[in-house]
Order: C-alpha cells, then structure tokens, then sequence
C-alpha cells in the first residue's frame, strides 16, 4: 500500500488535470483492493507452507516475496518518491500540502528503516541463521507497524506551540485538502 501510495501521489503532482478530470473514479479502490487480495494470498501461502508443515517449499515463498519486496515495491517506492521530491522541490511549495508529503516521506523514511531489514533477513536466512538478528528484525518490523499514527499524530499538530485538540483534529490536519 506504501508504494501505491507514493506512485499515486507522483502521478497527481505530475499530471495532476489528469488526475482531476481523465483518472479512473474507483481506479484507488481497485487497486487498493488488489494489493490487499495479493496480501492475503501471500500471508496465506507462508502460513498453509512454513507453519503448517509444508517446510521443503517455504524457501520458495520466502523467496518469492524477498524478490516482490526488493525487486517491484520498494524501487517503486523510491523512484516515485524521489520524483515527488524534485519535483515538489523545483516548484512552490504554495500549492501542495506539504504536510501529506511530510508524512508520506515519513512513513517510506521508516519503512525503510524499520521493514526492510526483516526482509533482509529472511533472505539471509537462507545462508545462514542469527537467532538475536532475527529477533531484533521482528522488533524493528513492530515498530514499523506501529508507527505510522505517531507520524499522523506528530506531522498534524506540528506547527502548534502545544498540541491541542483530539487525535482526530490532528488526522484531519495531515489529511485535509487545501
């Protein structure tokens, strides 16, 4: 979801009366819907094959989705981000929200930090196995989980010389549309 949402907003910065007037209405939706299907198909296929026994085809799995991480979504993720970022650079910031931007950076910012490294693994795992690695991997994933409110929380009410209001007032400040 990370990267569908870095490549769309690529795309509206890029070509946003395109995206105003000729893009798809449902074409989020669709996709959206297609990655959280492709989420639960691969999920499914590591549980039914590494936990339930079916170990001589869970190096397959595993590979499989070290080479979706590594070889489609996350260089999708950088290439539209960097784009996003010169783009947003060379023009005024004036007209973009430049806190949606704060926290879609964020969140790519710490996957990367924090996710990418529990993949690294597991393709390490294949060579050689580091228990202590492994576990401080499986940490930093929790952390990647759940940190994106903190983002949504911290990015919302920056700019307030204390944070007031609700948690909801600070998302609807990341998330309004000026």
């Amino acid at each position: 979801l990370l990267t569908a949402i870095s490549v769309e907003r690529c795309v509206g910065v890029l070509w946003p009366f395109w995206c105003r007037c000729r893009r798809p209405k449902l074409l989020s939706a669709i996709m959206c819907s297609l990655l959280w299907a492709l989420a639960c198909v691969l999920a499914g296929l590591v549980y039914f094959v590494c936990d339930l026994g079916h170990s001589e085809h869970c190096w397959m799995v595993l590979g499989t989705l070290c080479f979706l991480n590594f070889c489609f979504f996350s260089p999708f993720m950088v290439l539209s981000n960097v784009i996003l970022f010169i783009k947003l650079r060379r023009s005024s910031w004036q007209h973009h929200s430049a806190r949606l931007y704060t926290v879609i950076f964020l969140t790519v910012f710490f996957f990367f930090l924090f996710g990418i490294p529990l993949s690294v693994q597991i393709f390490l795992n294949f060579f050689v196995y580091i228990n202590f690695v492994f576990e401080i991997c499986l940490l930093l994933a929790s952390v990647n989980s759940s940190i994106n409110p903190v983002i949504y929380v911290l990015v919302g009410s920056c700019g307030k010389s204390r944070f007031r209001g609700s948690v909801k007032v600070a998302l609807q400040r990341v998330f309004e549309d000026r």
